[in-house]
């Protein structure tokens, strides 16, 4: 598991131990295994990335939003919701809806935690990818700000006994199938918003808000009422209220 060391070891555990069971095979299961744990951290963060990030964290808060924007483009997932602007005015309609949270949870955080940060919102992130825990961490304590990353296969075992204000989960549920519901009642947060993609990475739409809205609005948990649906650049978010 060496080749894996950037990512926790509960996730590429599963992903071999799932592997071995559908592939006799051992070269075939570890195939198997890597396109999985590529597909659900390596697409998003790649090492060469990572180590450009960690040299762009001294830049901050010297250089300002330049700077910043420049750290969040390096994952996939903030690249999406620059520019800075953009990120700015999102966060802004969240918090409209639920309120200036003292607490953020954010699922499969990547680099995210360091916006927040940035803006004074304390955050947690869980992540798999040890890279970008390491990197949000360290982004923490270089400034002094209330804000850390642990690295965890969400899909194993309970979240966290602490409660949060909000919760984010962007993008995430495309990638849990159906285990992304039950991962939604465990969150321990009085909202949380959850999105999904509109386009492909080519840009294409192909039907993706219309599906996506027609199998989550089924399929919610009774445990949160639908305050809010809209859409922010490639994203469709909801905003969930616990009942």
């Amino acid at each position: 598991m060496e080749k894996h060391n950037y990512l926790c070891e509960a996730l590429v555990r599963r992903a071999y131990t799932e592997a071995e069971s559908r592939f006799a095979k051992p070269k075939e299961a570890d195939r198997a295994a890597r396109r999985e744990l590529h597909r659900v951290a390596g697409a998003f963060f790649s090492r060469d990335e990572a180590k450009r990030a960690g040299k762009l964290l001294a830049c901050w808060p010297e250089g300002g939003d330049e700077a910043l924007a420049r750290i969040l483009s390096l994952h996939a997932s903030t690249r999406e919701r620059l520019p800075l602007a953009q990120m700015d005015a999102l966060y802004a309609r969240l918090f409209s809806l639920c309120g200036r949270p003292a607490r953020v949870l954010d699922l499969a955080c990547g680099l995210n935690p360091i916006y927040p940060a940035a803006r004074g919102v304390s955050a947690l992130g869980l992540d798999a990818h040890l890279g970008a825990v390491a990197l949000v961490n360290r982004f923490a304590a270089q400034n002094g700000l209330d804000t850390r990353a642990e690295g965890v296969d969400l899909r194993e075992g309970s979240l966290l006994s602490e409660r949060f204000d909000l919760a984010l989960a962007f993008k995430l549920l495309p990638l849990l199938g159906a285990e992304g519901m039950s991962l939604l009642e465990r969150v321990p947060a009085a909202h949380v918003a959850v999105s999904f993609p509109t386009r492909t990475l080519s840009g294409r739409a192909v039907g993706m808000e219309r599906h996506y809205s027609q199998a989550f609005e089924a399929n919610c948990p009774n445990k949160y009422a639908i305050e809010a649906r809209f859409v922010a650049g490639s994203e469709l978010i909801y905003v969930l209220k616990e009942r």
